[in-house]
């Protein structure tokens, strides 16, 4: 399980050090995103993750594309808006 964890996590540094490069999260921000995604990861690699882990990452994810993309959140919500 460990292997496959630190693999994914290893997998992620180029997009973690464009975003750094980008200037979109500091350094901290950046320790502090693959903190929470490591956590993450073991509870979905557990024998049985529950549907609330997965959810919670979901979640979390969420929240960091919208703090990457802070305009396409307004644009999501113009477009839900029309469409009602």
């Amino acid at each position: 399980m460990v292997d496959v964890v630190q693999y994914k996590l290893e997998r992620m540094v180029n997009e973690l050090d464009d975003l750094e490069k980008r200037e979109l999260f500091t350094r901290q921000e950046i320790a502090e995103i693959v903190k929470q995604r490591r956590k993450y990861e073991y509870r979905l690699k557990r024998p049985s993750p529950l549907k609330q882990d997965y959810l919670a990452s979901i979640d979390f994810e969420k929240q960091v594309d919208s703090l990457r993309f802070p305009e396409a959140e307004c644009v999501g919500e113009g477009a839900e808006g029309e469409q009602e």
